[in-house]
C-alpha cells in the first residue's frame, strides 16, 4: 500500500510540473533559510562548551554597591585567584585571566605583532588545551615562560617542537621561554589569544594589580565534583569585606559566581545587579524568524494545494465509490506532502553548502554543515516529518472530506468555513511576510544611517595606526620621517589610550592625498 502511495505521489509531482516546481521551490527557500539560522544557532549555543571541565568552570564577578547604584561587572583584584584557592576548600583551581593585547614579539630577524594573554599556571588545567608540547600542570608556572600557539610557533619556528625552548623577546624589553605549545583555539572559543605568559609576570610590571581595591582582570575557578555552586555563591557574598579595608557607607562589594559557557550569552546585568539578557536575545530572536519563514513555507504549500483540489476532486470522488477510506486518503495526501518535502530538504542542503562561505562572511564565523553527525541528521528528520505533517495536514484533511456524490455530479461547493479558514491562511502568510520585509528594511537603513552618517569632520583618506613597542617613544622621529614622504598631508598624535588597568599604546591619525597611497609606504615609514 505505501509502495501504492509513493508512485502515485511520485506520478502526480511529474504530471503537474509546474505546480511541483512552485511548491518545492518555495519549500527550499523556506528550509534554506531556516537551515542556516539553526546552524547559526547551534554555532553560537556552543561557543565555551569545548572543555570537558565545563559544569565546574565559573568566573567570579562583583556587584557594586555605590551611592545605591548597583553596577555588576566580570573585573575583580588580580589576587583574589590565589586567595580563594588558598582559602575556601571548595575551589580546585583558580586562574587570572587579563585582557587580550595585540604584542610586538621578535626571535631572529622575524617580528611580528601577536594577539595574546595573562594567565595564572592552573589555566590550562582548568580548560584543557590540547597541548602539543609541555604539560599543563608546568607550562606556566614560572615568570619567565610562555605558552604559544600551533600558529604562532610555525611563524616564528616552523614546528611546535622546534619551538620549544627557545627564547622570544617580547616587547622589547624582556626575553621569555617558550615551556608549552598549544594547539590553535577552537572556533567556538570566546577567548582568542596565540600566546599567554605567566600571571606574576603581569604583576610585577602592574603593582596596581596587587591591590584589594583595584579591579580589571576576570577571575576564573574551577570548584570540586559535587560543590553545589549556589551554596558556594552565598559563601562568597562578603568575601572581599576582609581584604578591602576601603569599603564603607554607602560603598560596599559582593562576590556572585557565574558558568564560564554561560557569559557569552548572558552577559548582561540589570540595574538590581542581577544577570539578565545578552546575546541570547539574538538567539530568540532569530529562532522566532526561522520559525516564522518555515510557517510562510508550509502555509504557502497549503494554500497552493487547496487551490488546485477542484482539480484531484473526481480523482477522489471516483476513489471513494471504488472503497477507498478518508483514512487511507489522509495517509496518501500527507505522504505526497513528506515526498514534497523530502526533495525540498535535499535541494535546500545543496544550497545551503553552496552559501555556507557567503554567509560565514556575513556573519564572521567559520559554520560547517556537520554532516557526520548524528545530531544534524536526526534534527533534519525531525523538520522533514515535522514540516511535511504541518503543511499537509489541511490539505490532507480537507480532500478527504469530498462527499464522492457531490463531486461525481460537478463541482464541489466550500463551505464558508473552510473558505474562511483558507482565506485566513493567505492573510496569515503576508501578514508574516510583511512583518519580516518591514523589519529587514528598518534594520537595513539603520546600518546604512550609521555607514553615511555626517560625524561633523572629513574622514575621507584618514589612516589611523597603534604606535607599539618603541614607536610611542620616538614619535618626532616618525614625523619627520612620515611629512618628508609624498601623499602625505598631515600627521597627529591622539592621546594614549588609558584605562582601568593602566595606560595602553598611543595612535598616530595620518591624512594622505588620495586612498592609493601604498600600504608599503606607510609600513616602511614605521
Amino acid at each position: 500500500m505505501i509502495k501504492n502511495y509513493f508512485k502515485i505521489a511520485l506520478r502526480n509531482l511529474v504530471k503537474h510540473k509546474t505546480f511541483s516546481f512552485i511548491n518545492i521551490t518555495g519549500l527550499v527557500l523556506g528550509m534554506a533559510c531556516s537551515l542556516l539560522i539553526m546552524l547559526w544557532i547551534n554555532d553560537e549555543r556552543s561557543i565555551d562548551k569545548f572543555s570537558k571541565n565545563t559544569n565546574q568552570i565559573y568566573s567570579v564577578y562583583e556587584r557594586q554597591y555605590n551611592d545605591n547604584k548597583i553596577n555588576s561587572v566580570h573585573h575583580t583584584p588580580g589576587v583574589l585567584p590565589d586567595e580563594m584557592k588558598k582559602v575556601l576548600p571548595e575551589v580546585q583551581y583558580a586562574s587570572s585571566l587579563a585582557w587580550v593585547t595585540t604584542s610586538l614579539f621578535k626571535s631572529g630577524d622575524k617580528i611580528i605583532n601577536e594577539k595574546g594573554n595573562f594567565a595564572g599556571p592552573d589555566f590550562f588545567t582548568m580548560f584543557g588545551y590540547t597541548l602539543l608540547q609541555g604539560t599543563a600542570a608546568a607550562v606556566l608556572n614560572t615568570p619567565s615562560t610562555i605558552a604559544i600557539s600551533r600558529k604562532m610557533a610555525s611563524d616564528f619556528f616552523g614546528s611546535a617542537q622546534a619551538a620549544m625552548g627557545k627564547t622570544i623577546r617580547f616587547e622589547n624589553k624582556r626575553d621569555f621561554i617558550i615551556s608549552g605549545v598549544y594547539e590553535d583555539l577552537p572556533q567556538n572559543s570566546s577567548e582568542r589569544f596565540d600566546y599567554l605568559i605567566n600571571w606574576h609576570a603581569f604583576l610585577e610590571d602592574h603593582a596596581w594589580a596587587k591591590e584589594w581595591s583595584n579591579n580589571g582582570p576576570q577571575t576564573l575557578i574551577m570548584l570540586r565534583s559535587g560543590t553545589d555552586p549556589v551554596a558556594f555563591e552565598k559563601k562568597i557574598v562578603h568575601f572581599l569585606d576582609t581584604y578591602n579595608k576601603q569599603q564603607g557607607k554607602g560603598y560596599h562589594l559582593e562576590l556572585g559566581v557565574q558558568r564560564y559557557d554561560d557569559i557569552y550569552l548572558h552577559s548582561h546585568f540589570n540595574s538590581k545587579g542581577q544577570l539578565e539578557g545578552g546575546r541570547i536575545e539574538y538567539i530568540r530572536l532569530f529562532s522566532i524568524v526561522a520559525i516564522f519563514i518555515l510557517l510562510i513555507a508550509c502555509v504557502n504549500f497549503m494554500n497552493l494545494t487547496t487551490a488546485r483540489s477542484i482539480k484531484r476532486a473526481r480523482e477522489i470522488g471516483v476513489r471513494k465509490v471504488a472503497g477507498a477510506l478518508r483514512s487511507a486518503l489522509i495517509f496518501q495526501f500527507i505522504g505526497e506532502a513528506i515526498l514534497f518535502v523530502l526533495i525540498a530538504v535535499v535541494i535546500a542542503i545543496l544550497l545551503v553548502q553552496l552559501l555556507l562561505p557567503t554567509f560565514n562572511a556575513l556573519t564572521h564565523k567559520q559554520i560547517l554543515l556537520p554532516l557526520s553527525d548524528i545530531h544534524f541528521w536526526i534534527s533534519i528528520s525531525v523538520l522533514t516529518f515535522g514540516t511535511g505533517l504541518l503543511s499537509g495536514s489541511y490539505p490532507a484533511l480537507f480532500l478527504s472530506s469530498f462527499n464522492p456524490v457531490v463531486v461525481l455530479k460537478g463541482l464541489p461547493k466550500f463551505s464558508s468555513a473552510a473558505v474562511w479558514f483558507r482565506e485566513g491562511l493567505v492573510v496569515f502568510q503576508f501578514a508574516l511576510s510583511i512583518v519580516l520585509i518591514i523589519g529587514s528594511i528598518v534594520v537595513s537603513n539603520q546600518i546604512n544611517y550609521i555607514q553615511t552618517k555626517d560625524l561633523g569632520y572629513d574622514r575621507e583618506n584618514l589612516v589611523y595606526i597603534p604606535l607599539e613597542g618603541d614607536l610611542s617613544k620616538q614619535y618626532l622621529l616618525l614625523k619627520q620621517q612620515a611629512m618628508n614622504t609624498p601623499g602625505i598631508i598631515s600627521l597627529k598624535l591622539q592621546h594614549k589610550l588609558k584605562m582601568a588597568q593602566g595606560e595602553r599604546s598611543g595612535m598616530v591619525k595620518i591624512r594622505i592625498q588620495s586612498p592609493c597611497l601604498p600600504r608599503r609606504q606607510l609600513a616602511m615609514i614605521l
